[in-house]
């Protein structure tokens, strides 16, 4: 395999991933409306941050190809990973 197929295998598992939290955060959407409860919604917040964060650098190798986007996409994609994480550890500890 070469890096063009792998690059290319990268970016569609990326469109899956998005694909699968968004069917992950419905659901856990639908069981907030049954409960009410404020700490899901937090969680899903966080978990929608963490799937964006997680997917961001493949996405913005999808629509450029330019390497110096592409790398500082990959850090901004960290920290969007991150502050996902700390939302949805929010919701949790407050819960």
């Amino acid at each position: 395999m070469g890096p063009i197929q792998i690059e290319t295998m990268q970016q569609m598992l990326a469109i899956v991933t998005l694909l699968l939290g968004a069917l992950l955060i419905a659901i856990i959407f639908n069981a907030y409306r049954i409960v009410k409860q404020p700490t899901l919604l937090l969680f899903i917040y966080g978990l929608f941050t963490l799937i964006v964060g997680i997917t961001f650098a493949d996405l913005v190798s999808i629509f450029t190809p330019d390497a110096f986007i592409i790398v500082w996409s990959a850090v901004f994609s960290r920290i969007v990973v991150v502050l996902g994480l700390c939302v949805m550890a929010y919701g949790v500890l407050r819960g």
